[in-house]
């Protein structure tokens, strides 16, 4: 029997070459009941298979129940056209819908937000109705999407400052605001991810160091 930390491996590694079908067998083994909460995680621009897997690792230590499936982001796609080298939206949708009534949770974190909309919007055409979308400071979801009621929209400010999509993202009737102890903008940009961003770690490929999985901004 395959573990599911293997099943994630296969999954999370098929943003970076193309969907093998080991990846698409382990789908199905991991589309068996087992009562998790699953948690589909497309990380940001430049966002690696070690960053995000250090957040679902995290993720998973720290909210029992929990089973977290991570994507990097696509090699070669600009922080602008995130969906360029992607090709997978229906694959994953078609797992959420497979998981019937379980709780699902599709989150992107800033230019994987395009990603996440574009699955989210891929399983509910599907006719899926247990998911909710989390938009962590990134591309802001379509009008449908926003409608639904689990769909959030995080962005992050301290005393002033505010993170990178801020202003882009405030009139979102979903809109949240999280308030860490930071002020530069890409440690807010990043403290939506995770709970160990410091100003003296001010740099994008800083993003997920010591990563702690910020579990408010999801609810959990």
């Amino acid at each position: 029997m395959i573990l599911r930390r293997e099943v994630v491996a296969l999954l999370g590694r098929a943003a970076v070459c193309a969907w093998p079908l080991a990846a698409r067998a382990a789908m199905q083994e991991l589309g068996r009941n087992d009562g998790s909460v699953y948690v589909y995680f497309f990380g940001g621009y430049r966002s690696t298979i070690s960053d995000v897997d250090a957040w679902g690792k995290s993720l998973e230590a720290k909210v029992s129940g929990t089973t977290a499936i991570v994507f990097p982001y696509p090699p070669g796609a600009s922080a602008g056209d995130p969906l360029a080298g992607w090709g997978y939206s229906q694959d994953v949708a078609m797992h959420i819908v497979a998981r019937g009534n379980e709780p699902c949770m599709i989150i992107g974190h800033s230019s994987g937000c395009a990603i996440a909309n574009d699955v989210a919007k891929a399983a509910l055409d599907l006719g899926a109705k247990n998911f909710s979308l989390i938009s962590l400071d990134g591309f802001r979801p379509s009008p449908e999407l926003l409608s639904l009621p689990g769909t959030t929209v995080w962005s992050a400010e301290c005393n002033g400052a505010r993170s990178l999509n801020y202003d882009a993202l405030r009139s979102c009737k979903q809109f949240r605001v999280y308030n860490p102890k930071v002020t530069g903008q890409w440690p807010l940009h990043f403290s939506l991810v995770n709970l160990n961003v410091s100003d003296d770690y001010d740099q994008i490929t800083d993003g997920y160091r010591a990563c702690e999985a910020n579990t408010e901004v999801l609810g959990l």
